[in-house]
């Protein structure tokens, strides 16, 4: 490039200063060219550096459509072997003395000053397209987690229910086939079974229904004032007196002398106490012993709920209010259940804006804490 400059400046000289020695048939020959070049220094016309930096530019310009930051100058052969030439200095001949040196500053800054809208615009469409790419992924994994959600709830919703399904069908079949009819007591206690079962089907349906509706729509509570206590002891004598898990059952309730009035929805809480009580029931060993203590705490409702179950590991307390998650030590006891009932329950305290906690020991049972605005 800087020789055809340097030809350009030669052929503009010669017009200036020799036109008596311009020859087309040796206009392109480099020995007459430095002969040339030689003789105008010795006239006092040395080749123009600014000229050849026009040119140069203009070069540039034509070639790269931009130009770079660099430093043109006229050196010596001396400095020409001195400094050797590097992929950002470059030297072109005039004379056997007398050199061009460019020497490009930053050629890469440059390079990315001039692309920057080109690389903005990449870059740009870099993060769309990874914002695209995540959104999907998140899309086939939320699918793949619903696909999941189905398989399990089916599963254990065939397991909830063929249980009791199987007791009425079974008591029920030995009551119409006439062979206990002079057994009263044979037929008294398949009739007890047939109830039994029956409460526990329809406790499961009820169940299933309030975990779909929290499911698909939003918890809304209908807050009342609510006496507290008669309405945990009211639960409380609900499951004495309905104890179809046949287990020895003994709930004590430790309430407070004074009156307690409660802010909350009862028919939610109820269910959300009743999902607490009957799990330590179905988590525990023959023997239950269940406390509920209630009072006020630094202005909230507090409910302690306090078992002597199985209890929980720590690892999975992590998990305990994720849909679907059971302990392991209860999946192999084949105890019935879904895995649902506390993500239910966590909702319910949510929507009231209060906050629920567990504490337990693997083997010493577990303790529920709840706290409501009161």
């Amino acid at each position: 490039m800087i020789s055809k400059i340097i030809n350009i400046k030669n052929k503009d000289s010669q017009r200036q200063n020799a036109p008596l020695l311009m020859d087309k048939n040796v206009s392109k020959s480099i020995d007459i060219n430095e002969n040339f070049q030689e003789l105008l220094i010795m006239l006092g016309k040395p080749c123009s550096i600014n000229r050849v930096d026009t040119l140069f530019r203009e070069k540039l310009l034509e070639n790269l459509n931009f130009i770079p930051e660099y430093e043109i100058r006229m050196v010596s052969d001396t400095v020409r072997q001195t400094n050797k030439t590097s992929k950002f200095i470059l030297y072109d001949k005039v004379t056997e003395k007398q050199y061009i040196e460019v020497n490009l500053k930053s050629p890469l800054g440059s390079i990315l000053r001039e692309a920057q809208f080109i690389l903005l615009v990449s870059i740009f469409l870099a993060i769309f397209i990874g914002i695209i790419l995540i959104i999907q992924l998140r899309g086939i994994i939320r699918e793949n987690k619903f696909v999941i959600f189905i398989k399990d709830y089916t599963n254990a919703l065939t397991h909830e229910l063929k249980t009791p399904i199987s007791g009425i069908f079974m008591s029920s079949s030995q009551l119409a086939s006439g062979k206990l009819e002079d057994k009263p007591e044979s037929r008294q206690k398949y009739y007890q079974i047939c109830r039994d079962q029956s409460s526990k089907l329809l406790a499961t349906v009820e169940r299933l229904l309030l975990v779909a509706k929290a499911e698909h729509s939003a918890i809304i509570p209908n807050i009342e004032d609510v006496d507290t206590k008669s309405f945990i002891e009211k639960i409380a004598e609900n499951f004495r007196m309905n104890n179809f898990r046949q287990k020895n059952l003994e709930i004590l309730t430790l309430l407070p002398k004074e009156e307690l009035i409660g802010k909350f929805d009862p028919v939610l809480i109820e269910n959300v106490l009743s999902n607490l009580i009957d799990n330590a029931i179905k988590y525990s060993d023959s023997s239950v012993k269940i406390e509920i203590i209630c009072g006020l705490s630094e202005g909230k409702l507090r409910i302690n709920i306090k078992d002597n179950g199985f209890g929980i590991s720590e690892k999975e307390l992590k998990h305990i209010f994720n849909n679907f998650e059971r302990g392991n030590k209860v999946e192999n006891k084949g105890i019935d259940g879904f895995g649902i009932g506390l993500n239910y329950v966590q909702k319910v305290i949510k929507a009231h804006n209060g906050n629920i906690k567990v504490e337990s020991k693997e083997g010493k049972g577990s303790e529920f804490i709840i706290e409501l605005p009161n």
